[in-house]
């Protein structure tokens, strides 16, 4: 076996890493290093390991060249391979020799000769495809831009656009997978991904009060951008997590010094997706401001002691902060207060009952004026007054669709698309009223003049209604979520309703 320098990793979600699984993978590959001058190259496996961005594990296909020029020609053949790239993870789909640490330790399985020829050596021949393998076809169809939220619970964004472009690579369209957010969770995969950005993982507690990894994505800018589902959302919530009572947003606040330690000073704070109904004064608690009680003593910043507060005390506050520009992406444009406010609207949603509604509004526009600002603002209200509070030391509110869909060119991949699915769980009057992503990319189809689909769990509002509001919406396709394997269920919703759509929309512009 000869020693090979320049190698290429092809990195596959996978759910395992059993040897069918490595089979299936390695069948893949070798059909893309076929596809472009594999001569004369060695094949290698990285397995078990974790991609933090897409959150699931990785197993990687490593084909190593002799040559540098022959590892840019034949990554830049794969790049151009649609049925290849369209099953790899988003970020950093191929990585190149500085991303595969430790090379050396990777066993190798097989060489191929001079001749193309597929030579295993006895670990390799375990799972090494033995059929002859075809050189994997450059697709020349349409453009499909797939450009989805999370069906939330059932599949994120980043699976949801790798299911659909198989399937659309496999009937010969070409695809790109754009996974969008609105400052929900998702928000920094989002951004990661549509600007070639890169994360960073620091410790801080959960709601639970365990110190777990929280991820920070920075982007060009530079900027850092974090969630506030990362630290208090949905994905935190076990069985030891406090009632909404307790529950405090501190984790938000401690992520944001352990961002600001990093050196950032412009900084994104995703808002939505929250567990916490506390007017953000846990994050203001972490990051140096102090709440008094009558007798000047402090008080937990938690929902139950709201009513205690007297005094709102800021001497503390992180200094650095002064000179750092804080950036809150709403979800939803919710004020703080009144029948639409954080409380009514999302606090149900979160275990706040009735009682504690009536007591915490009360509290919560009382202690408004002692902070500063508007709670009337549209997005004052998000993740349960959190983007009021974050305000009040210096934030500013923004809608997080339009600033995510504009930082990672949505606009601009509109137009060079000649289709374009979009969707979320549950589409429905909430999802115009409150700016989602995909209400968002709607809007973005007549300005780009491309026909696309909607692709819902679940339609919430009149269906004629929407597609006649909507000139450039082809139709909307209905998978139910809930039906496993989900995988299958997309596959068959793109073959059955999508693949048609796209079909018709061609022939009439033949």
């Amino acid at each position: 076996m000869i020693w090979h320098y320049f190698p290429i990793g092809m990195r596959f979600p996978v759910a395992d890493f059993s040897e069918a699984t490595r089979r299936a993978c390695w069948r893949i590959a070798l059909s893309a290093a076929y596809a472009s001058d594999a001569s004369g190259t060695g094949l290698y496996e990285a397995c078990e390991s974790f991609d933090p961005i897409s959150q699931s594990p990785v197993y990687t296909c490593i084909v190593c060249y002799v040559g540098i020029k022959q590892s840019r020609a034949a990554g830049k053949a794969m790049h151009a391979l649609d049925r290849l790239m369209a099953r790899l993870c988003i970020h950093e789909p191929l990585v190149q020799a500085n991303y595969l640490e430790g090379f050396g330790p990777y066993p190798i399985l097989a060489e191929i000769d001079a001749q193309g020829k597929l030579i295993p050596n006895e670990q390799g021949a375990a799972f090494l495809p033995t059929e002859p393998i075809e050189p994997m076809q450059k697709n020349d169809g349409w453009t499909l831009l797939i450009a989805p939220d999370s069906m939330k619970g059932v599949c994120d964004a980043e699976r949801l656009t790798r299911v659909l472009g198989t399937a659309a690579a496999d009937h010969g369209l070409r695809v790109r997978r754009m996974p969008i957010a609105d400052g929900g969770e998702g928000s920094v995969r989002a951004l990661i991904v549509g600007t070639q950005g890169r994360y960073e993982t620091v410790r801080c507690e959960d709601l639970n009060g365990a110190v777990v990894n929280m991820t920070v994505g920075v982007i060009p800018g530079p900027i850092a951008v974090i969630e506030a589902a990362d630290a208090v959302g949905f994905a935190r919530r076990t069985e030891q997590t406090p009632p909404i009572e307790k529950r405090t947003t501190c984790g938000v606040g401690m992520l944001i010094k352990k961002t600001l330690d990093l050196g950032y000073r412009k900084i994104w704070i995703g808002l939505g997706g929250s567990l916490t109904s506390d007017l953000g004064l846990g994050a203001l608690a972490e990051l140096g401001v102090r709440f008094l009680d009558a007798d000047d003593e402090s008080v937990e910043p938690c929902p139950e002691n709201l009513e205690r507060i007297a005094a709102v005390e800021r001497d503390g506050l992180d200094p650095r902060l002064a000179n750092t520009e804080l950036t809150l992406l709403c979800d939803v444009n919710a004020p703080l207060l009144g029948r639409d406010g954080a409380l009514n609207v999302f606090g149900p949603q979160k275990g706040v009952t009735p009682e504690q509604i009536t007591a915490w509004e009360t509290a919560f526009e009382r202690l408004s004026k002692r902070l500063g600002g508007d709670p009337n603002e549209p997005g004052s209200g998000a993740a349960g007054g959190l983007g009021f509070g974050l305000k009040s030391i210096g934030g500013t509110l923004r809608f997080g669709s339009d600033l995510i869909l504009d930082r990672i060119g949505l606009t601009f991949a509109i137009r060079e698309a000649d289709f374009v699915i979009t969707g979320e769980g549950s589409f429905d009057a909430q999802s115009r009223q409150f700016r989602k992503a995909p209400a968002a990319v709607l809007e973005r189809l007549s300005d780009g003049d491309r026909p696309g689909c909607l692709l819902v769990g679940k339609l919430g509002v009149d269906e004629d209604a929407l597609l006649k509001g909507q000139p450039k919406l082809k139709g909307v396709v209905k998978c139910p979520i809930g039906e496993e394997p989900y995988d299958l269920t997309l596959t068959d919703a793109f073959e059955r309703a999508i693949l048609p759509m796209i079909g018709k929309d061609v022939a009439n512009r033949s």
